[in-house]
């Protein structure tokens, strides 16, 4: 089994999962990415997803993964490139506990702690990133990517 890997900086490495997981590849996939893994080596692995079909073992994989680097001291993200696949990881409620990320710069800053963007800034919608906003409009409250678990949800409200 052979998975792209490559050093995005001296702290993450991308690991490129480009086919769909099941029985016959699974625990090679998982035995590669432990072993890209050194004991010394990056602080944040980032898993890019580069297919639209997840299948219940990609998503063991993935918690296996995200387990036994984190052990290691690891932070773990993942990228979904596919709408399908990031539906996939919601449905089973992974998008926090996996740092789940549209692009390789989220996940980038997912694996560093950073909230995911808001929905205005992915439009391009005034007060997006590139348009700092002044300390008196920065948004209140806790930061960090579990800041916002403890708030209930209730469909259809954002």
């Amino acid at each position: 089994m052979f998975l792209l890997s490559y050093h995005l900086d001296a702290t993450h490495l991308v690991v490129e999962l480009g086919e769909t997981v099941d029985l016959d590849n699974e625990s090679a996939i998982e035995r590669e990415i432990i072993r890209l893994l050194p004991c010394c080596g990056p602080r944040a692995l980032i898993v890019d997803i580069r297919t639209p079909l997840l299948t219940p073992r990609a998503l063991g994989l993935l918690l296996r993964v995200r387990g036994l680097s984190e052990e290691r001291g690891v932070s773990t993200a993942v990228v979904a490139g596919y709408d399908t696949a990031r539906e996939v990881l919601g449905a089973a409620g992974l998008h926090r506990v996996l740092r789940v990320a549209s692009t390789l710069p989220g996940a980038e800053l997912r694996s560093r702690g950073c909230r995911p963007e808001p929905e205005a800034s992915r439009n391009g919608k005034s007060g997006d990133r590139r348009s700092a906003l002044p300390a008196a409009r920065a948004p209140k409250g806790p930061l960090g990517p579990y800041a916002d678990t403890s708030r209930p949800r209730f469909p259809g409200e954002h």
